[in-house]
């Protein structure tokens, strides 16, 4: 019955430590967080920068398709409707 104990303090000790440690995924702190800060800064400058153009293009469109629409329909050469013939 000692056996099993000691192994279960044993591992709780180790996952103890483990979980103390720093996880090594988020790595080493940078020794440049100003370079960071710089390349992030002209990320989103550069996203902005895209939405702004798509923004300005979608807007031209739906200007020029409700300059489409308010155009009055075209009209015969006189002004005249012309049916189409009977049959």
């Amino acid at each position: 019955m000692r056996a099993p104990t000691l192994v279960a303090f044993a591992l709780l000790g180790a996952a103890a430590a483990a979980s103390s440690a720093p996880a090594l995924a988020q790595g080493a702190p940078s020794s440049n967080l100003n370079s960071i800060n710089n390349s992030l800064a002209g990320q989103a400058q550069g996203t902005a920068s895209q939405q702004q153009q798509t923004s300005g293009a979608n807007t031209r469109m739906m200007q020029n398709n409700r300059n489409r629409m308010t155009q009055p329909a075209p009209t015969g050469a006189t002004g005249t409707i012309v049916a189409p013939a009977r049959r």
